[in-house]
């Protein structure tokens, strides 16, 4: 028998859960863009009856958006912010699923670590960015900083429940067939934590760009914030809706590919696809 566990557990990960079948793209996409739709209407609808050049339409953001966009300043600024985005977002998930599977292998470390990044992870984020200017200066260093903290907590708490997490009977079976560490990492822990990884990968994107939106907006002078900011000072409320509404468009296909990637991982490797 224990030979046979042995050639299964070498050919093969552990498998958690069941396939869970796969829906159309129709039915997953179809809801999020019908939602859509309505907000446009709404808002639409709503400036209409508002009839208030303070409250502008969604074509009047568009067209403000598309002349911000032809120029080069908001362009370099928009590129910029996608590029601190794009490098605090994978650092931080990288950075925090390695420290938190090793942190959460370990039941004395979790004890002693866990109260204080939940201590840490419940202060406003806001409050601390004074700190990242003391120490890091004004400027892209601050900013990718503050992103990648905004999203780096969150990320090292879900890998560090993801691995305490584990079963104990896989545990139990590992060490009876004297499994070495890097083969038991690679075989039941990962695929163990791999669902809430991802799930913990699509919550942090959006974090990771709120951390960078405000930092922009509070010390800089480049970016998507800091250009949002310059437009609320004039009052310009077509270029603050334009923001937005790049905004969205620029979070909205990250977050649906992780959330496919999450649905694809969660069924794959346990629990129920969302």
């Amino acid at each position: 028998m224990t030979s046979v566990a042995s050639r299964q557990l070498s050919t093969r990960p552990i498998s958690l859960g069941t396939a869970v079948p796969r829906t159309s793209t129709t039915r997953r996409v179809g809801p999020a863009i019908l939602v859509a739709v309505l907000g446009v209407l709404a808002w639409w609808v709503t400036a209409i009856v508002l009839d208030s050049r303070i409250f502008p339409t969604p074509a009047d953001s568009m067209r403000s958006l598309f002349a911000d966009l032809a120029t080069e300043s908001f362009r370099a600024n928009v590129f910029d912010s996608l590029r601190l985005l794009i490098a605090a977002f994978v650092v931080s998930v990288a950075v925090g699923s390695i420290l938190g599977l090793a942190l959460g292998l370990s039941a004395f470390w979790s004890r002693a670590v866990l109260p204080i990044i939940y201590s840490i992870n419940s202060i406003p984020k806001i409050v601390l960015y004074p700190l990242f200017l003391s120490f890091l200066g004004i400027g892209q260093l601050s900013r990718f900083g503050f992103a990648f903290y905004a999203a780096f907590v969150p990320m090292l708490i879900m890998a560090v429940e993801s691995a305490a997490a584990v079963h104990p009977l896989h545990l139990k079976m590992a060490a009876s067939l004297r499994m070495s560490w890097p083969r038991l990492i690679r075989q039941i822990i990962v695929p163990s934590a791999l669902p809430a990884l991802a799930t913990g990968m699509r919550t942090t994107f959006g974090l990771a760009f709120l951390g960078l939106l405000l930092a922009e907006m509070f010390s800089s002078s480049s970016g998507i914030g800091y250009e949002m900011l310059r437009n609320v000072s004039l009052i310009r409320m077509e270029n603050i809706m334009g923001s937005v509404v790049l905004i969205v468009v620029i979070a909205l296909p990250p977050t649906i590919a992780l959330q496919a990637l999450e649905n694809r991982v969660t069924a794959r490797f346990g629990g129920s696809a969302r």
